[in-house]
């Protein structure tokens, strides 16, 4: 079975741009005027992205997802191979039987068509049960990342900790002073080994 991640570009997806950044805009004129009100507020940024790939919990995560996929897969490649099995069977019939009655030729027919439908069923039961590990691997990993933010914030005496990039990889901060960049801090708190690189 061979998972495909289809990201569909709808027409009005402009328009959800348009709405992300229009609501970005509106979160850092809200953050203005908050400053104006209160010199002493204090903002930092992390990127969250860059920090959960490098999370060994992330990577334990991963491999487990493979693994679950692949049972899940392995499991319905069974029922697809006995589905191509049964499909040969009905064309040999047909060729075997080209006068055959049909009332048998439609009952054939039913039961291929019965299999297809257990099949697409099998396999959307797959996606989301592969969702549901996804979000049962995920939740101690947030729980973990918002618990040292937390802290991070209360310690260092941030009013607000920003994500550099938004879950489909928009920035939101596009630029800010290095010194209020906490993503390092962030990661030495959470046992992260920095890679060179960055």
């Amino acid at each position: 079975m061979v998972w495909h991640n289809h990201f569909y570009q709808p027409k009005f997806l402009n328009n959800i741009q348009f709405m992300k950044i229009k609501n970005v805009l509106f979160l850092f004129l809200v953050i203005g005027i908050s400053l104006n009100a209160n010199a002493q507020m204090k903002i930092g940024y992390v990127n969250i992205e860059l920090v959960m790939l490098y999370m060994p919990e992330s990577k334990s995560m991963t491999q487990q997802l493979g693994t679950y996929q692949r049972k899940l897969g392995e499991k319905l490649q069974v029922k697809q191979q006995y589905a191509q099995t049964k499909m040969e069977e009905y064309q040999v019939f047909m060729q075997d039987n080209p006068n055959a009655a049909q009332a048998d030729v439609q009952e054939k027919q039913q039961d291929l068509m019965k299999l297809d439908e257990e099949i697409k069923q099998e396999a959307s039961e797959a996606d989301q049960k592969l969702l549901q590990k996804r979000q049962e691997l995920l939740a101690p990993i947030v729980e973990r990342l918002n618990s040292n933010l937390k802290s991070l914030a209360a310690e260092e005496g941030y009013d607000y900790i920003l994500n550099t990039v938004d879950g489909s990889g928009v920035s939101i901060v596009l630029h800010g002073p290095e010194q209020y960049d906490l993503t390092e801090i962030l990661m030495k708190r959470l046992g992260i080994e920095i890679p060179s690189n960055n």
